[in-house]
């Protein structure tokens, strides 16, 4: 191109392969002009600025003279002025020096080249734009056009790519930068992240303006090829151009901010152009898409925006490529060695998903594409196909939609026909369509994908298509089914996935506003009588004749009669739904039959989330507090829809109100607010009326349970306390109260005791406990034995102060009758004896009244004392003159249990003044010495610091013998020498129960309740009666199930009392564990679980017990026993591995089923995570190998040491161990394990440990081998005595008949000495003297004729 001969013009300028190329033919440019000056560093600054001049001129000639210039004629001016050699060496050296040049000039360099390609580009298209008209023109410009535009081009992509490659070194150095803290930046290195900063934005600059002028040439080759290219085929090295850099742009392209700075919108602008205009470069564009995928994260994104911005007609080739393309991957190694392969493919996957969310309807119609992958090992391909396929079905209603506007609009379309549009759009996105339906089993098959993340993919699919009202109705069922069956799912973020799409398919149900299953059951049962009553006539005729057939023949009732011919017509209406001749009886019984299954599936629906109690349940009962929070969320949203199963699942979230985890009462608390104090959708902002508050707090409590009460209760405190519940509800409660009667009175009496639990101002003024006393425990509860009603009132009580001391007061006065009162109710004077059912509720009534007299007595000793000589008297008759003969055992139930509960409050009371009088002492000592300090002042107190320590000494004293005097009231006085002590002779014998004289059932579990709570008042007296109590349990009948599980919760808490006491007896309290009734189990795990992680109890071998409630059938004990388990693993010194081979063994001694066995072991080894423990227990588990006594028992210890984690160690004590257990190989469970543990092995094995792994594995295979053959031998040869003892039998039946019959002399001993040899003798059954000449086999030695037997056998045999 510098060559010397002017006369050659035509200058050619093919795409070079580097830039440094340009000096080799055929372009011999030199690196600097010939009169290049650089004798300084000033003279080499002029240079270059000379020659930016030199292209600045040019491109104002071009500017200027535009076409014309390569249109003259060869020897005239033009192209000689413009596009000389002198042009392109200037170019070439200023490109080439580009990183050297002063800042300005550089960014003159650029500004010039983007000028220059800009201006080509204006004039290409404005040639093509003139000569579009023009039809006597030449269509393709001139070749030195062509060599022009390429030139600049490629100068403009060299300036390109110094610049990308400044950029990522500069991005480089900013994050290295970054990395310095700021608070210690010195000024040098301020004013380095300045210039940095400020060298970023001239390179962005230069970026965009160079991206800009690269792009209007990519467009204008695109649009004008065929002006430029002869017969339209571009050049591929020139179109490819724009590509090649754009690649590189796109790889910075990793945020917002980067996008924009490396100008990533122009980069696919350039990418989109070339796709559009040059089909020869597809295959090259793709490729390198695809790798560019596979090394950047960033890339899906930018490529889905690629792909949206290409031509679509006919088809969108540059996506249906990459998909093939995608759809050719080998992903067989995913997950292996190559961790390239598999971080490229995770970076692959969301393009398919990202692809279908701008163009569903090109992934939809090429997904049979990429649906192999389905059954591909990477997770994220799966993963990214089901969000394509959840995009794809968003946007499915408008594929079909655009469809159908085509063809009306190619058909016309009248007004009548546009009336209907509304109906008919709900019934085309209801009907099936064959597509839609595969696709939507896709996803439901793939909700239980191997892959946690999948199912989460699949779940939130779910979600976006019912948050887009895409679900069709027909999905709804079996979609809430599945998120249902989705929250007992092992992995948490499934769970949460499904309780989300469970709450998106409350609030978009298709079946209106509230969820109330009472109308649509009411509705369902109206309208089911109007089509029974309007069937149509032919149908109703042969129902009547099945009705009559049906009295001679029982084939079918009548119920089944009735709902086949109602089934009949229903499926009549449907099938003339779509006839214009329909009556108006017709019509409306089509309509009704449509109304019919509207409320059906209405109680379907409901009824899914009613029967998934057990599921929500599970989900509150996580340990994970993210369950518990969106199990709460969704019970909030239920609630607004009315749904029954939301009441019920927020009293059983109440009870994580005692959660040790400060966020989930709060979340609780939340939900309680949400649901029953604040207005839906409002966030506890905005308030419901106080009589609505009110009476959800009634319903609320109406039905509790007594620990949902406790958990309601501490709700409310809290709620009082923050004031979220307003006073006038209180008032309105008491308004409930006095107006009201039965379960409503009982219930706003139970929130008032509520409340004043935080604020006893709610019931404790003079006013209020008269309304108590007269509408609590007054006349009119005595008449309807509301004991309910009492039970309430005595826990409004229970909130209030300590009487006054002015006994005068109006308060007093009221408190001295409600005390007389509560004694009535404690002495059960207005119990009926012939009714148990009056008592039992009398019970919890009487509890509630003396804890409450406890409470409002100034003295509830004396009190106590008096309500038990007034039972007395009414049960003996003891004060009464005479005494009573006999004793109605339910009077005799009552006061046993005022008996023990009056004991036991005494034992509280007492340590309660105890505790005031210590704590009165203790503020006595202090002020004494704060006054002691005051009067010395600044004097030397060297002798007043003696005598305070003497007074704090006494003090101390005084302190420990009341604490003695206390300990002696409780061990001596309650049940030993005061009035209390003189009954317990007669609660042990009734205990005892000597010859069964007492035979009431609440008689036998009042008593040994009341003993138990003496047993827990005195040492003493619970070490001689422990016996008694334990004989009471075992000998208590099985279908007394309540004595039982009293008992069991009683001997727990003497347990915490008296753990030296009841230690030896802890086996037998581990036997109630087998007991036959669920609630006994519970009541023991329960008891058992408490003592063991409160060491009370001490864990030995008895916990096998408990690890059998593992695979117990019933679910809260299976759930207890797995959270003792956990609870136990938390411990510092993990006691479940010094107790799992113990376990194993008797487990397996146990007789436990195989089932069970693996199950319960499998869960108990998950909690061995130490490698050391991991070691040992392999160790420990393989000496017991020679103490088995049955194969099944050495199954059991392989099978748990395969469940174990193995290393090196492990597998070399295996194999050092190996004679331990070499004979128990034959079996095939045995070897099982042990192959499995091979196979584990393997996958970390180093290489020098692959030999003696596999000298293992061939030991195992052959010893395997080997006792298996010996084993069947040994069982051919049993079967085969057998058989020859059998046939010993039959032969010696038939030798006796034989002799006698041809007169034989021979005895009958040797003849069955004879066949006992023939019997042993297993190959030729002859005699003992043939098996002597097994070899001859022709003479007998014996002188009988062997052939003559043989015969006469023979015979017999046939």
């Amino acid at each position: 191109m510098a060559s010397s001969d002017a006369s050659s013009k035509t200058i050619n300028f093919p795409i070079p392969t580097s830039l440094q190329e340009l000096e080799r033919s055929p372009y011999n440019l030199q690196p600097y002009p010939h009169d290049f000056e650089d004798d300084d560093e000033a003279t080499r600054a002029e240079s270059f600025d000379k020659l930016v001049q030199l292209v600045e001129r040019g491109n104002r000639t071009l500017a200027s003279g535009g076409m014309s210039l390569f249109e003259t004629p060869e020897g005239e001016e033009g192209l000689e002025d413009w596009m000389d050699d002198d042009r392109v060496q200037a170019l070439y050296t200023l490109v080439r020096k580009s990183s050297s040049l002063a800042p300005a000039t550089r960014s003159r360099l650029t500004v010039a080249v983007c000028e220059a390609v800009s201006s080509l580009s204006c004039i290409l298209s404005s040639k093509s734009t003139m000569e579009s008209d023009d039809t006597n023109s030449s269509n393709v410009v001139a070749q030195c056009f062509r060599d022009a535009f390429a030139c600049h081009l490629y100068m403009l992509f060299s300036v390109m790519f110094f610049v990308e490659s400044e950029a990522k070194v500069g991005n480089k150095v900013g994050t290295l930068g970054a990395t310095v803290p700021k608070g210690k930046k010195t000024s040098a290195q301020s004013k380095k992240e300045k210039e940095r900063k400020l060298e970023a934005a001239e390179i962005a600059a230069a970026r965009e303006a160079c991206a800009t002028a690269m792009l209007a040439a990519a467009k204008s080759m695109g649009k004008n090829k065929s002006r430029l290219w002869k017969r339209g085929v571009p050049d591929e090295d020139v179109v490819g151009l724009p590509c090649r850099i754009a690649y590189q742009m796109l790889e910075s392209a990793t945020g917002v901010v980067a996008r924009k700075a490396a100008s990533a919108d122009a980069a696919l602008g350039m990418i989109a152009a070339t796709v559009d205009s040059a089909d020869c470069l597809l295959g090259t564009v793709v490729a390198a898409l695809v790798d560019l995928l596979h090394s950047f994260e960033h890339m899906p994104q930018l490529v889905a925006e690629l792909c949206a911005m290409v031509n679509e007609e006919p088809r969108n080739k540059l996506a249906v490529e990459l998909l093939r393309e995608i759809g050719r991957l080998n992903v067989q190694s995913f997950g292996g060695a190559d961790g390239g392969k598999a971080s490229g493919i995770k970076n692959i996957a969301p393009f398919i998903s990202e692809l279908a969310a701008l163009r569903p309807h090109i992934v939809f119609t090429n997904i049979s594409l990429v649906l192999p992958h389905l059954d591909s090992e990477p997770y994220v391909l799966r993963s990214s196909i089901v969000q394509a396929i959840g995009h794809i079905l968003t946007r499915y209603d408008q594929f079909e939609k655009e469809e159908n506007n085509s063809t009306n609009k190619d058909s016309g379309e009248d007004d009548e026909s546009r009336s209907s549009e509304v109906e008919k759009e709900t019934q085309r996105r209801n009907k099936p369509t064959k597509s839609r339906e595969a696709l939507l089993d896709i996803l439901t098959e793939r909700a239980y994908d191997i892959s946690s993340y999948t199912r989460v993919a699949v779940l939130k699919t779910w979600a976006n298509l019912t948050e887009h009202q895409s679900l069709p109705l027909d999905r709804v069922m079996p979609v809430t089914a599945l998120a249902i069956d989705r929250l007992q799912d092992k992995t948490v973020m499934v769970r949460r996935s499904a309780m989300q799409l469970l709450t998106l398919l409350l609030e978009n149900n298709p079946f209106m506003g509230s969820l109330d299953p009472v109308p649509y059951a009411e509705k369902a049962k109206e309208i089911k009588a109007y089509l029974e009553a309007n069937i149509p006539e032919n149908i109703k005729e042969a129902q009547e004749t099945a009705l009559r057939e049906q009295e001679s023949s029982s084939d079918m009732s009548t119920e089944e009669i009735n709902g086949a011919a109602l089934a009949a017509a229903m499926e009549e209406s449907e099938s003339k739904r779509d006839s214009d001749d329909m009556s108006e009886s017709e019509i409306e019984f089509h309509s009704k039959v449509k109304a019919l299954k509207f409320a059906t599936s209405a109680i379907a629906f409901i009824g899914l989330f009613e029967h998934a109690n057990r599921a929500f349940e599970s989900m509150l009962l996580s340990s994970n507090a993210s369950d518990v929070t969106e199990a709460l969320r969704f019970f909030v949203r239920a609630r607004h829809f009315k749904l029954p199963c939301a009441v019920t699942g927020m009293k059983q979230a109440l009870a994580l109100m005692w959660s040790s985890e400060t966020s989930i009462q709060d979340e609780v608390l939340k939900a309680f607010v949400d649901v029953f104090i604040a207005v839906p959708g409002t966030e506890g902002k905005d308030l419901l009326p106080d009589n609505q508050i009110a009476h959800n707090l009634l319903v609320l409590t109406g039905r509790a349970t007594v620990s949902e009460l406790a958990s309601i209760e501490e709700a409310i405190v809290r709620l009082v306390k923050t004031e979220h519940i307003p006073a006038e509800v209180f008032m309105i409660l008491w308004s409930v109260v006095s107006k009201s009667s039965g379960e409503a009175r009982s219930a706003a009496m139970m929130v008032l005791s509520m409340g004043a639990s935080a604020d006893a101002t709610i019931v404790d003024t003079a006013a209020r406990l008269r309304l108590l006393l007269e509408k609590g425990i007054g006349d009119s509860v005595e008449e309807e034995h509301d004991w309910s009603t009492i039970r309430s009132a005595a826990r409004a009580l229970q909130r209030i102060a300590r009487p006054d001391s002015d006994p005068l007061s109006a308060r007093s006065i009221v408190l001295e009758q409600i005390i007389e009162r509560l004694g009535a109710v404690a002495r059960g004077d207005w119990c009926v004896d012939e009714n148990e059912s009056d008592t039992l509720l009398w019970f919890s009534a009487a509890e509630q009244a003396i804890d409450a007299i406890f409470v409002v007595s100034c003295e509830p000793e004396k009190d106590s004392a008096e309500i038990l000589r007034g039972l007395e008297a009414s049960t003996f008759g003891f004060g009464q003159g005479e005494r009573y003969p006999t004793c109605h055992s339910l009077r005799l139930s009552r006061f046993f249990f005022v008996l023990g509960h009056i004991a036991l409050k005494l034992l509280v009371y007492t340590e309660e003044v105890n505790g005031s009088v210590r704590r009165a002492n203790a503020a006595k000592s202090l002020a004494k010495q704060i006054s002691v300090d005051k009067a010395n002042g600044n004097k030397s107190n060297g002798d007043d610091d003696g005598d305070i320590e003497d007074q704090l000494g006494v003090a101390a004293e005084a302190e420990a013998e009341t604490e003695r005097n206390v300990a002696d009231i409780a061990e001596k006085e309650i049940v030993g020498r005061g009035l209390i002590g003189l009954f317990g002779p007669l609660l042990i014998r009734v205990v005892a129960n000597e010859g069964g004289v007492f035979s009431s059932g609440v008689l036998m579990q009042s008593a040994t309740l009341a003993l138990c709570k003496f047993m827990c008042i005195s040492g003493s007296f619970c070490e001689k009666h422990l016996p008694l109590l334990f004989t009471a349990l075992s000998k208590a009948p099985s279908a007394d199930t309540t004595l039982r599980a009293n008992t069991v919760v009683a001997l727990g808490d003497l347990a915490f009392r008296f753990p030296n006491a009841v230690e030896p007896y802890t086996p037998m309290l581990y036997a109630c564990l087998r007991d036959k009734s669920t609630r006994v189990r519970r009541h023991t795990l329960m008891v058992m679980t408490h003592l063991i992680l409160n060491d009370m109890v001490k864990v030995k071998g008895q916990v096998c017990e408990i690890a059998l409630c593992l695979q117990d059938e019933e679910a809260r004990i299976r759930d207890m026993a797995r959270l003792l388990f956990h609870e136990l693993s938390k411990r510092s010194h993990n006691p479940i591995y010094n107790l799992l081979p113990d376990i194993v063994s008797k487990l397996s001694q146990m007789g436990v089923k195989k089932e069970d066995f693996r199950n319960i072991m499998s869960f108990l080894l998950g909690f061995i995570k130490k490698e050391r423990q991991n070691e040992m227990l392999v160790d420990k588990l393989c000496q017991r190998f020679p103490k088995c006594k049955t194969i099944s028992q050495k199954a059991d210890l392989a099978f748990c040491i395969a469940q174990l984690k193995v290393n090196e160690k492990s597998i070399k004590c295996l194999s050092d161990l190996f004679k331990l257990y070499k004979d128990a190989l034959f079996d095939e469970d045995v070897f099982k394990s042990f192959a499995s543990i091979v196979t584990k092995a393997k996958k970390f094995a180093k290489p020098e440990m692959k030999q003696s792994l596999e000298e293992w594995e061939a030991k195992l295979s052959e010893h395997s081998a080997a006792g298996l053959e010996n084993e069947r031998a040994d069982d051919k040869a049993e079967r085969a005595k057998a058989r020859a003892a059998k046939r010993v039998a039959k032969r010696v039946a038939t030798k006796k008949k034989t002799v006698q019959y041809e007169g034989e002399s021979e005895s009958e001993d040797e003849l069955v000495e004879s066949d006992d040899d023939e019997g042993i003798d297993k190959e030729n059954s002859v005699n003992n003297h043939v098996a002597e000449n097994s070899e001859a086999h022709g003479h007998n030695g014996s002188g009988h004729d062997s052939s003559t037997y043989f015969g006469f056998e023979r015979k017999w045999g046939n």
